[in-house]
């Protein structure tokens, strides 16, 4: 009892934590957009009052000692600008300190504090009020692009509902919450339903589908007494199951404690703009203070000799630096990046996820429902008439393997009698008195079938045979690749990646033979969430960036220790689409090379933003600092910050221009 009150304690403790999150955050937002409205009224109006002002159009702090420009419209300007920064200047304080907290101390809100401070010292208040209100749009901007593609992945996810039909004493059904089951509780499972805790079967016989839960392509016939695990989906008849775990300690539970490990493992990734910001501040203050200090020296320390003028230098410095044309035009150019894949099916969780994908040279993948289509296909050539016979035993089946038999056969069925399923191993019955079987070696072994020729293959094998006679025939089974699986791996190498890997929890031969098909430079099999796991790890010691791309729920905790999680959305499992980083929408693999080259095409344009805001930045700084510009250089300065930021954002929107390169093929793969 005392441990349920410690839960009750700490969930009541968390729900009063993220009501506090979300509190705090609603006040930012409201903070926020009134600073940003109060912001652009005061700018707007101080503007118009400055310039209908030709006394004092050009402020200098002297006038301040002139009483006739207290009753100015120029003073009202002054008023309206001040007002205005402050509030954003606060704003931009807190943002700062809030990174700091998280250990980013050098920031692109420290420039823009020292930046705006500088322009407010020498007068140039519009400018202020530029870098904030504009670092507000960009931030808008970014957010706005990744709550759009949260919103469309959102839409994506179709749970199938898991809940419990609990059995009562009196045989009536009511539905629980799984967190509500005891051991020994009964269960009814219904054909579609998710076993919501592990147990075991005690009425009735079905086929489970395992997929999500370790990978396994092929459905498991179970019957009575047959341990069953939580996650597994029902396909054929009902089934009543008696419980053997409570939820938390059931396997689903298991994996999603994984995942909830993995999230809060997977840390708070550094904003690009943040890490530049990281030497890019630094820098242009010791060149300003530079300025200043090597000026007002060689002016024999003498303050009206060159003092003044040095630090005037410096602050144009501080001014022309000012990182308007970063703070507006690299967002907008992961905007852009982010929007264009959304178009294309690709949706992408923020800037951090794009940078990464950029990088990332090694792609890890999942095999059954990523790889493959989960649909069987027959790839041996069996003799027609030994064809004909399977066929007809196998379409009063409803086993995967079964279909896939049937689906290559194209004539009639021959009348079967005394048909009799036996699970896991396989078929009887009667064609024209005759009694043949279809299934495992070892069933018809057991029923007397000789001289049966074993086939050696990674892939599933059906012998048929006559009972107490001779063997016929053996089928071989395979899984079939998805559309375009080859050629994404090849493109993904055209994109530079250098690891290809599959990793699965299907048999190692299949696995390795699905690796050679492909191309892949590894596979390994038999693997568990938890083994899997541990490789992407081992990989990632190495200080590799790891993209994982799968589609179950045993690979969320996979997707979460990547660097960049990948799902396939169309046939995703919402555990793993909420994992992910990249989401593809549909089951097209070509994709993900496709998400590669917008990445780095984003990154390119991004790095283009930066290097042309830079060097421009940098020949107005010289012609500041070689007394070139003479008394226009504070004019300049502010001009070219703005003419820097609107090549900037022209270049960034360039990027909407982006043309995808790999187009969907139709031709499935054998």
């Amino acid at each position: 009892m005392a441990c349920h009150c410690k839960d009750c304690d700490l969930e009541i403790e968390e729900e009063k934590e993220e009501e506090e999150e979300e509190e705090e955050s609603r006040v930012d937002k409201i903070f926020t957009t009134f600073s940003f409205l109060l912001g652009v009224a005061c700018l707007i109006t101080g503007f118009i009052l400055s310039k209908t002002d030709p006394i004092y159009s050009d402020f200098t702090w002297s006038v301040l000692a002139d009483t006739n420009f207290y009753q100015s419209k120029s003073f009202g300007a002054f008023i309206l600008y001040t007002v205005g920064y402050i509030p954003l200047l606060l704003l931009c304080f807190k943002n700062s300190i809030e990174e700091m907290k998280e250990g980013e101390y050098i920031n692109e809100y420290t420039l823009m504090i020292v930046a705006t401070i500088g322009a407010y010292a020498i007068g140039e208040f519009p400018e202020c009020l530029f870098v904030l209100l504009f670092a507000i749009i960009g931030n808008w901007l970014e957010t706005y692009a990744t709550s759009k593609s949260k919103k469309s992945i959102k839409k994506l996810v179709n749970s199938m509902p898991l809940y419990a039909h609990y059995v009562q004493e009196d045989g009536n059904i009511i539905e629980k919450e799984p967190q509500e089951l005891s051991i020994h509780d009964l269960i009814e499972i219904r054909p579609g339903e998710k076993i919501p805790v592990d147990g075991v079967i005690v009425k009735g016989k079905s086929s489970l589908d395992l997929s999500s839960i370790n990978g396994e392509s092929l459905p498991k016939d179970v019957e009575e007494n047959t341990l069953v695990y939580s996650g597994s989906v029902n396909l054929e008849s009902v089934i009543v199951v008696e419980v053997l775990k409570e939820f938390k300690d059931s396997t689903l539970s298991k994996i999603m404690e994984l995942v909830e490990k993995q999230q809060k493992n997977k840390a708070k990734s550094e904003k690009f703009i943040t890490k530049f910001a990281k030497y890019y501040t630094p820098t242009v203050i010791v060149i300003a203070l530079l300025a200043f200090l090597i000026g007002f020296g060689l002016s024999n320390w003498s303050w009206d000799a060159g003092g003044r003028t040095s630090l005037f230098n410096a602050l144009s410095i501080l001014l022309i630096s000012c990182p308007c044309a970063l703070v507006i035009s690299v967002p907008i150019a992961f905007f852009a990046g982010i929007g264009v894949g959304s178009k294309n099916g690709i949706l992408i969780k923020g800037s951090v996820s794009l940078e990464k994908l950029a990088k990332t040279r090694t792609f890890v993948f999942d095999k059954t429902g990523t790889l493959t289509t989960g649909n069987f296909k027959l790839i041996s050539n069996p003799n027609q008439e030994a064809l004909q016979i399977a066929a007809s035993l196998e379409s009063k089946s409803t086993h995967p393997l079964a279909k896939a038999v049937c689906e290559d056969y194209k004539g009639e069925y021959l009348p079967v009698e005394n048909f009799t399923n036996v699970p896991g191993k396989g078929i009887k019955g009667s064609i024209n008195n005759t009694d043949y079987l279809i299934g495992t070696k070892d069933f018809l072994v057991n029923n007397n079938v000789s001289n049966i020729k074993e086939v050696v293959s990674p892939f599933k094998v059906l012998y048929l045979g006559v009972e107490n006679g001779d063997f016929l025939e053996s089928f071989i089974v395979s899984d079939t690749l998805k559309d375009n699986s080859k050629e994404s791996f090849a493109a993904l190498k055209e994109q530079n990646v250098d690891n290809l890997i599959i990793l699965s929890g299907d048999e190692e031969g299949i696995v390795k033979q699905v690796g050679e098909d492909l191309g892949a430079t590894k596979a390994l099999g038999s693997l568990l969430p938890d083994e899997k796991l541990e490789h992407i790890q081992k990989w990632k010691e190495n200080k590799n960036l790891v993209s994982f791309v799968g589609d179950g729920i045993n690979d969320s905790p996979s997707l979460l220790a990547s660097d960049i999680g990948i799902s396939m959305g169309s046939l995703g499992s919402d555990a793993a689409i909420e994992a992910s980083d990249v989401v593809i929408t549909d089951d097209n693999l070509m994709k993900i090379p496709e998400a590669k080259r917008l990445a780095k095409r984003t990154m390119l344009i991004v790095k283009l933003c930066i290097s042309v805001s830079i060097l421009l930045k940098v020949l107005f700084m010289v012609l500041v600092l070689t007394q070139v510009l003479g008394p226009l250089a504070m004019i300049i300065s502010a001009v070219s910050d703005t003419g820097v930021m609107v090549i900037c954002v022209l270049i960034a929107i360039s990027l909407l221009t982006y043309k995808p390169k790999y187009k969907a093929q139709t031709k499935t793969q054998n």
